[in-house]
């Protein structure tokens, strides 16, 4: 079993799923106010079942999967695009 972390990523958001703590419970695919969740074909959780995949582009990153999961399986981070230091000519 590959334990490595997969990581969801675009220029906004980023979820990590550390799959050697996923139990595949589903309370976050449950709780995702976005259906952006679901359980993967290709990676696999702690038992041996699958663990959680992302569709990064639809995420909002509002951090309720990483707030309900009982594991801390789950991590959601927003990349704040917004601050530019502009400079004065």
């Amino acid at each position: 079993m590959n334990f490595k972390p997969k990581v969801y990523q675009n220029k906004h958001r980023a979820i990590t799923n550390f799959s050697g703590l996923c139990k595949s419970c589903g309370i976050c695919i449950v709780k995702c106010p976005k259906k952006v969740l679901s359980f993967s074909d290709e990676y696999l959780g702690y038992y041996g079942t699958p663990a959680i995949k992302c569709d990064i582009e639809n995420c909002i990153s509002c951090n309720i999967c990483e707030i309900y999961c009982p594991d801390g399986a789950i991590r959601a981070d927003k990349k704040d695009v917004s601050f530019k230091i502009v400079k004065n000519p």
